[in-house]
């Protein structure tokens, strides 16, 4: 049932460099399929609808939704659903380093891990009871259960060993030569595709000079949603510019991040490593909400049926008016339209790449950078234009 859509990108090289094309079959009238349909229909259709990123979508929808009809917050809940959206995306972003890097490394792919990882995140999400946590008005306050400590735990062990080589909290990420020289040391596939792309002459290709989103007021977002709907949804920007919303935002003041952004820019090797750096975090968030029953927190919006979750793909917006329990308007506004948008930063980005050999290894880096989940064709012209 799934109606995700793909990106067409198209790359020129140019003899003033690298022109880019992006154009998008994603289903941006998806969310008027639920207009008319009962709360229960909705919340019970739209995971199916959306299979990429189901839980981070479902979140968002019953949040909205409980804020449309001001019912009151309740955190230990939302703490649930918070840490169910953590998964998933440390979910996604595991999947890339465990299946792609390899890949670029000419390595096998740990199929062994992968059978054990994926599927204990999995039912990881599971124990969560997601039907009865993503539904209208849920009740359920219990802290996490034995079995869930229990399954993250060997999550945690099986991440820390697979990726990282070393206990989380021993993993080096305080300064960018001791995150070099963990990937020099240790024999993970991740610590050898770092070490090998460090040594690629356009390691930092890919640099963009689109700024990250910044917050914008609540009135004002759905002010120009009513006015401009699917057309802004479809290719969003802001005060007349276009604005990254990815997952990349999350680490913008990482010491790290902001020494290689300040220096070298926000290329290939920038981002990759940022990536290592996300699913770090995401276990240490969880380890905390797991071990200590840490109450993770997210942001209240002001408008009544507006609601915001940052997932895998980067920052995820919706917006429900209801009447008498029915969905009069829906709007939903994705990462990646804002990432992927004609001239936005993927666009941008591409057009900075370096015309060689490597130019669709570079491309195929980058856009999975930028976006861990989203699907795209990728073609190269074969001339150089004049």
């Amino acid at each position: 049932m799934s109606v995700q859509g793909e990106l067409s990108i198209c790359l020129t090289p140019h003899v003033a460099g690298i022109r880019s094309e992006i154009s998008s079959s994603r289903p941006m009238h998806a969310a008027q399929l639920f207009v008319g349909k009962t709360i229960k229909q909705t919340l019970q259709t739209l995971p199916l609808l959306f299979n990429i990123c189901a839980k981070a979508q479902a979140v968002t929808a019953v949040r909205a939704i409980e804020s449309a009809v001001k019912l009151p917050i309740n955190n230990r809940v939302e703490s649930q659903r918070e840490a169910l959206v953590c998964i998933e995306s440390l979910r996604e972003h595991s999947l890339q380093i465990l299946m792609d890097w390899p890949s670029y490394i000419n390595e096998t792919i740990n199929n062994k891990a992968l059978s054990d990882v994926v599927p204990s995140l999995n039912m990881l999400m599971q124990a969560f009871k997601p039907q009865q946590l993503l539904d209208f008005g849920a009740k359920i306050i219990e802290p996490a259960s034995a079995q869930q400590i229990a399954l993250w735990q060997h999550c945690a062990q099986q991440l820390s060993n697979t990726i990282f080589g070393v206990p989380i909290k021993q993993w080096p990420q305080d300064k960018l030569s001791s995150l070099e020289h963990w990937a020099e040391q240790q024999q993970t596939p991740a610590a050898r595709f770092i070490v090998w792309l460090n040594q690629q002459d356009w390691k930092h290709a890919g640099h963009s000079n689109i700024k990250l989103l910044p917050e914008i007021d609540d009135l004002a977002l759905i002010r120009r949603l009513m006015e401009q709907q699917t057309q802004f949804t479809a290719q969003p920007d802001w005060q007349s510019s276009c604005y990254e919303a990815s997952w990349f935002n999350y680490q913008q003041h990482h010491p790290i991040i902001r020494q290689l952004n300040h220096q070298k820019g926000n290329g290939i090797y920038t981002r990759m490593l940022a990536r290592l750096i996300e699913v770090a975090d995401l276990m240490k968030k969880l380890h905390h909400y797991f071990m200590t029953g840490m109450i993770l927190n997210q942001t209240v919006s002001r408008v009544n049926g507006l609601a915001s979750t940052n997932a895998a793909r980067g920052r995820l917006s919706h917006y429900i008016e209801l009447e008498h329990e029915v969905i009069k308007q829906f709007f939903i506004l994705a990462p990646t339209e804002w990432n992927f948008h004609p001239q936005g930063v993927a666009a941008e980005s591409l057009t900075h790449l370096q015309d060689s050999s490597a130019l669709q290894l570079q491309a195929d880096l980058l856009i999975r950078a930028i976006d861990p989940c989203v699907g795209y064709q990728l073609q190269i012209s074969a001339e150089v234009v004049h």
